[in-house]
């Protein structure tokens, strides 16, 4: 591969690298402060349109560390595109002094989302998620001018130190089990993964999958790695909120699939184990803790985390060869997490569109008759609520169907089939709990009694945002092809590139079926052919 090829394989992530030094230096400039947002804005919108016109290259792409693929294209469509919105969002949120600063670690932490789905290599891999975090701590501290904010910057900060201390020990496990640092290796045409099978993987490579594990729980809001959302959440400014539970989320889940990817989805069964009971706690304690919250914004924190159960749910069932979303854990996973991000952006939208007594929106009485002054926003409100309950005619209703039905797809041989049917169980049942509590968003803004008066702030760009978050979600539920499709496609990677025998044995289905613990209805491997240098 020619630098020149290499060099257009990646970028978008060059121009949002480019854009973000830009915008930093656009910050500082007299009198240009105020045009950094606009110039994010189409930062971002300029790697979209890069996306979309490069695509995944015809023999993937592994240059400098990073391995351009099928999945690499679909994190980029949906970080860029939510990544638009979040922009919009957060566009008045900074002082104009500091805007500049502000809209660069947007952009930068973007940055490290779309390195995180390209990385080859467990080094790039770990920078690229602390290229995800470190923005985010100093945007929580940014983003408002309270004694609170700081308090979870701080917070935040620490935890995040330790779960990088632990996740980058783990990543030293794993490669003392495989002698390398590089995910997969090219050689003839094929990609052939470095790391051992579950019946080959040693105590040093089982410690260091458990490690990374619980590193990358941190990243996504996991029990017990849960306990810093809701202080964070409510420190944080409103619009910070709504990126802390896309970005970081969406880094940590693609982060565990390539890695489980890595090991042919074939892991050990104290590892399913984990992950399938963290799953059923992590749903259950966010779902329990939101009933109990009063400041709504602690309540979508809690929501965050049991979101984070049903999509550890999905990625136990992995990849199916073929199939889209209905039976596809970890395209579920995908189609799942970008409708997430978009809801639950909307939501934090709504809160930062209206300010009560000089301060945030964020408690239910200040909701109080929301509906009779602005009843666009509470309608818009309504509907990202509704999404988050999965409730139709709503996205989140397709993305709940679709990670609930891809657990039962597994067939009765399956060794776990019978315990992701009791998951499945217990994530309906979680289900009907978070409609509780979500009511009560709905309630206080369409029946409540006005005790604060909510006055409107952040312009034109901010309803924008809310108004794009809301009809997104109704739009994927009229026509959900386009995004289950490419959720469908960027899993064909995860089960088309790993051949043990240097990329010659085609795999028939009856093998395919045994030799997947997790994902027992695959159909034959195919070569993916690759670039040679």
């Amino acid at each position: 591969m020619t630098h020149d090829t290499a060099l257009v394989a990646i970028l978008p992530e060059l121009i949002l690298l480019i854009g973000a030094c830009a915008v930093l230096l656009v910050g500082v400039m007299p009198r240009m402060g105020t045009r950094a947002s606009a110039l994010a804005f189409l930062t971002v919108a300029g790697a979209l349109v890069a996306t979309l016109l490069v695509q995944v290259p015809d023999a993937a792409a592994a240059p400098f560390g990073l391995w351009v693929t099928s999945l690499t294209f679909y994190v980029r469509c949906i970080a860029l595109s939510v990544g638009a919105l979040i922009v919009l969002v957060n566009w008045h949120q900074p002082a104009p002094s500091e805007r500049g600063e502000y809209m660069s670690l947007i952009l930068f932490s973007l940055l490290g989302v779309l390195l995180t789905a390209s990385a080859n290599d467990l080094i790039v891999l770990f920078f690229a998620i602390e290229l995800v975090s470190i923005p985010t701590y100093v945007l929580v501290a940014l983003s408002r001018d309270d004694a609170r904010s700081s308090e979870a910057a701080v917070k935040y900060f620490f935890l995040g130190a330790m779960s990088a201390a632990i996740l980058a020990y783990g990543l030293s496990f794993l490669y003392g089990e495989a002698g390398t640092t590089t995910l997969y290796a090219f050689s003839e045409g094929a990609a052939t993964s470095n790391f051992p099978h579950s019946a080959d993987l040693g105590a040093v490579g089982l410690i260091g999958l458990l490690l990374v594990f619980c590193g990358l729980a941190f990243k996504v809001a996991a029990v017990p790695f849960h306990v810093y959302v809701a202080d964070v959440y409510e420190g944080a400014a409103a619009p910070v909120a709504g990126l802390l539970g896309f970005i970081p989320k969406l880094a940590g889940f693609v982060a565990l699939v390539k890695i489980f990817a890595a090991f042919n989805w074939e892991l050990p069964e104290a590892v399913t184990w984990m992950v399938l009971i963290v799953a059923a706690v992590t749903m259950t304690a966010g779902n329990v803790l939101a009933l109990l919250q009063k400041n709504v914004k602690r309540l979508l924190a809690y929501s965050s985390i049991a979101h984070t159960g049903y999509m550890l749910m999905a990625l136990l069932v992995g990849p199916v060869a073929g199939l889209g979303p209905l039976s596809d854990g970890v395209a579920a996973l995908l189609f799942y997490i970008a409708i997430y991000g978009v809801m639950n952006l909307g939501a934090f939208a709504a809160l930062s569109a209206f300010r009560s007594a000089g301060h945030e929106v964020e408690t239910f009485e200040s909701l109080g008759g929301l509906a009779k002054r602005a009843p666009v926003a509470a309608f818009a409100l309504a509907v990202c609520v509704f999404s988050l309950m999965g409730f139709p005619p709503t996205a989140g209703f397709l993305g709940k169907l679709y990670l609930f039905s891809s657990a039962f797809s597994l067939p009765e041989s399956h060794p776990f089939h019978q315990p992701l049917v009791l998951l499945v169980i217990l994530g309906v049942v979680n289900a009907a709990i978070g409609a509780a509590y979500y009511l009560r968003i709905i309630m206080a803004v369409y029946m409540g009694e006005e005790v604060e008066r909510a006055e409107p702030v952040g312009g034109a760009p901010v309803r924008w945002g809310l108004g794009l978050c809301s009809a997104a979600m109704l739009i994927v539920f009229i026509w959900p092809t386009g995004l289950a499709d490419r959720a469908r496609s960027a899993t064909v990677v995860l089960h088309q590139s790993v051949l043990r025998n240097a990329g010659k044995m085609a795999a028939t289905e009856s093998e395919a079926n045994t030799s997947h613990p997790l994902a027992s209805r695959r159909l034959p491997n195919a070569v993916l052919p690759v670039a040679s240098d």
